[in-house]
């Protein structure tokens, strides 16, 4: 258990400590699926308080001094990940209504998504204690011709942190183009960073959130 594990300062927490109340039992649930039921009691605990003065040394390195430090197993902090890109599959699967779903879920799951995770990883990875508190997602995703699938955003300002997007191309002679990518607050959104293109076909697509019998 220790071996797979990391520490890490308080100042930095863990989702299960920093979180909102929502994301925090979602993980709690996942992390006690997760735990192999034939280790001790103590080896179920990932998560847990160490006296600082069994890492003098940190106090040397880290930036500012603690009273103690949080020791994380490695695959918990995956989790936070995966529990916003399976928010991000749930509504693209649900924007996407099902006359689209049908055909391009797959891809969707298998291509677009894990690159989605990185931007996650990567948007999350400096965040402060402060931002782990705040951080919430939308849960609508828009629908007719609109682009959004899903934004994180600062619960206190409002402010979007990371948007998940889809765009309809045209391409002439070729057909249409699902253009997935994504827009964060470092450039104020003004960079279109793509994720991946899923080909529709020749036809022009339904409007999202249209049903297969509705086509």
């Amino acid at each position: 258990m220790m071996k797979r594990s990391l520490i890490l300062s308080s100042v930095l927490l863990s989702f299960g400590l920093a979180t909102s109340v929502d994301l925090q039992q979602a993980i709690a649930a996942e992390l006690n699926d997760k735990v192999d039921k034939t280790h001790d009691e103590a080896d179920e605990k990932l998560i847990y308080k160490i006296d600082h003065h069994d890492y003098e040394l940190y106090t040397d390195v880290l930036p500012v001094r603690t009273d103690c430090y949080i020791h994380r197993d490695v695959k918990s902090s995956l989790l936070l990940n995966d529990y916003i890109a399976n928010q991000a599959i749930e509504q693209g699967l649900t924007k996407f209504g099902s006359a689209i779903s049908d055909n391009i879920a797959k891809q969707y799951k298998s291509e677009i998504i894990p690159k989605f995770k990185e931007v996650i990883s990567n948007t999350t990875k400096d965040f402060s204690t402060n931002d782990w508190l705040t951080l919430k997602w939308s849960t609508q995703p828009s629908r007719g011709l609109g682009e959004k699938i899903i934004h994180l955003y600062n619960g206190d300002s409002g402010r979007d942190i990371l948007r998940f997007h889809v765009r309809r191309d045209q391409r002439p002679k070729q057909g249409y183009y699902f253009n997935f990518h994504y827009h964060t607050m470092v450039d104020n959104y003004e960079s279109h960073n793509e994720l991946g293109i899923v080909y529709w076909g020749k036809d022009m697509p339904p409007k999202w959130s249209t049903d297969i019998y509705d086509v």
